[in-house]
């Protein structure tokens, strides 16, 4: 690649003071991070474009994270990064619990419950339509209000609100099936399906409500957008209707008829494992194609610095911790027989 470059323009080019590059300057003005050795980054000019980055936009999409450092936005991953997630990977493959098993909440206690709480529904059936109806109207609203939520699906919040919304919608169509169809084979299967989100449900709207709230919002805040107008703007939108409900109702809605009511049931491994793996499929969208696109929501695991290791590592261990966490809260205060 340098066969016709002179000695010390090489020289120079290693050393990060070539005149000429300066003139023309790479595609993606990346630079050596400070977890790698300036003789080991080339401009990208200087050899075939990088693929990485899906637009010339620096790492930033649309501008909205120029915020960040360069080269937290474009560059080399951390070498530490990428073995905490290959690790990662490879334990759920290999630790994922033989068969996976649910309990049918939604249909096992049916006959226990009150017949005609509201329209034929048992009280549980029909908060659980109460709650699937809300989880649509907040995203409507959102969707007719703000013009615009691209972001939101793509969003870990986003994640968590969907699970919170569907998972309410299982149980309250296994419901349906039986009493209305008397089909109790896809009664089953919904039933199963919506039990099986009930750990992943309540714990990641317990770490965005936390981490959002605790973390991100005033890094955010303070370190993103200036003192003034614009600030006032944005902690007005944080805490109108949709952000509020995404970002801080989430967690009470996430906690009715999964850590409460009468059709409470004690996590597995099995549920466990859910909870992670929905966190290995968000994984895969964030590094692999947000980080192509310029988007990074989540500076606390950005892949460039070994430091997101202590985040990743802290998250998993959060997500064993509430595990543990909601079975001895069910234990104490569920109606739940033979808990030793």
């Amino acid at each position: 690649m340098f066969q016709h470059m002179k000695r010390e323009e090489k020289e120079a080019l290693i050393a990060g003071d070539n005149e000429k590059s300066k003139t023309k300057p790479s595609r993606s003005n990346a630079g050596p991070t400070p977890f790698h050795r300036a003789a080991s980054y080339l401009a990208l000019d200087m050899k075939q474009p990088s693929r990485w980055l899906i637009y010339d936009n620096e790492g930033s999409f649309n501008g909205w994270f120029d915020w960040l450092p360069l080269w937290m936005r474009v560059g080399y991953w951390s070498p530490f990064v990428i073995l905490s997630i290959a690790c990662f990977y490879s334990a759920i493959y290999w630790f994922k619990p033989q068969p996976l098993e649910f309990a049918s909440t939604a249909i096992d206690k049916l006959e226990e419950e009150e017949a005609n709480y509201f329209m034929g529904m048992p009280r549980t059936t029909a908060i659980d339509l109460a709650l699937f109806l809300w989880g649509l109207v907040v995203v409507v609203h959102a969707k007719i209000s703000l013009g615009s939520i691209g972001a939101f699906p793509i969003s870990f919040t986003g994640w968590s609100w969907i699970l919170i919304t569907f998972r309410a919608g299982f149980d309250f169509m296994a419901w349906a099936a039986v009493a209305t169809y008397n089909n109790h084979s896809w009664a089953s299967t919904l039933a199963m399906i919506g039990s099986s989100l009930r750990c992943v449900t309540i714990t990641n709207a317990c770490v965005v409500c936390t981490i959002w709230n605790f973390i991100l919002l005033p890094m955010i805040t303070f370190k993103s957008i200036p003192a003034g107008e614009k600030r006032r703007k944005f902690l007005k939108f944080n805490f109108g209707f949709f952000m509020t409900n995404i970002h801080i109702l989430n967690l009470p809605l996430a906690f009715v008829n999964i850590l409460n009511g009468n059709r409470v049931r004690l996590f597995t491994m099995s549920d466990l494992w859910v909870a992670y793996f929905v966190v290995v499929l968000y994984s895969i969208q964030y590094y692999f194609l947000m980080d192509r696109l310029g988007m990074h929501f989540y500076p606390i695991f950005n892949p460039r610095t070994a430091f997101s290791v202590v985040s990743i590592f802290c998250v998993l261990g959060l997500y064993y911790f509430l595990f543990l966490k909601w079975n001895e809260y069910m234990s104490i205060h569920a109606d739940i027989p033979n808990v030793p």
